[in-house]
């Protein structure tokens, strides 16, 4: 996250930065929301975060970010068929 320029992320494939952008900025969301309510906000168990890459890897089928990737692009071109250029 950079101070006053917003967040930055990088992966293997665009997918991938992609994929980790998407989950940085929604876990950010959840954050604030949480934190509007007012109460006070504890660690997540270690326990929970160690078996995250095995819910990921689940989730997408071993695909990562390649599963919505290509539908990703499909909406892109529907929606500005000029974003490539």
């Amino acid at each position: 996250v950079l101070r006053n320029h917003g967040m930055l992320t990088v992966g293997r494939t665009i997918a991938d930065a992609f994929l980790h952008m998407y989950t940085l900025e929604n876990t950010c969301r959840i954050q604030i929301d949480a934190q509007a309510g007012g109460g006070e906000l504890t660690q997540v168990d270690p326990s929970i975060l160690a078996g995250m890459a095995d819910v990921m890897r689940i989730a997408t089928a071993g695909q990562g970010a390649q599963l919505a990737w290509p539908a990703l692009l499909r909406k892109a071109e529907r929606l500005d068929p000029g974003y490539r250029s």
